[in-house]
């Protein structure tokens, strides 16, 4: 993926598949049991190597988990990232836009956001079904930022998938 994503900062979207069902223990944050489907976990890429260097430890990582998310990923398959250049931090603004729509729903609280402010509910979104990636670029083009790119990086194809 080295020479797919860009060393700039950013936001980020990690789609995941979860094929069976888990129990799963996240950090401090608890046990959950997560069912089948998809996780779509809403970050910010901010330090050294920017997208590049926090995607690349998401999807290929097999270290000790470190983020709420690389718990999720020792089960789930990373199918999909959507992602956008940006010097601001827009991770509050996408986490919202998907927690308002009726597509997801949010499995764990505070999942992703312990460094936010208390009302935030989480950053990791399901779905049972793949969420549309043409979707959400439309909403973030719609709702936030006119002439910031929102870019996709497909890891896993699906026979069945419309995009």
């Amino acid at each position: 993926m080295n020479g797919v994503l860009s060393t700039a900062k950013g936001t980020y979207v990690v789609l995941a598949r979860l094929a069976e069902a888990r129990r799963l223990a996240i950090g401090r944050l608890g046990t959950f049991d997560l069912i089948p489907g998809y996780y779509a976990y809403v970050g910010s890429a901010h330090g050294s190597g920017g997208l590049r260097a926090r995607l690349d430890h998401h999807v290929g990582s097999t270290a000790k988990p470190f983020w709420h998310i690389d718990y999720l990923l020792q089960w789930a398959q990373p199918v999909e990232l959507w992602h956008a250049a940006s010097s601001r931090k827009l991770e509050q603004d996408w986490a919202e836009l998907l927690a308002g729509c009726r597509t997801f729903r949010q499995p764990i609280p505070r999942f992703g956001a312990s460094d936010c402010p208390p009302n935030r509910a989480s950053h990791l979104f399901y779905a049972r079904r793949r969420p549309s990636f043409r979707w959400f670029r439309q909403k973030i083009t719609a709702e936030f930022a006119s002439g910031l790119e929102v870019r996709q990086v497909v890891l896993e194809a699906e026979a069945n998938d419309p995009h």
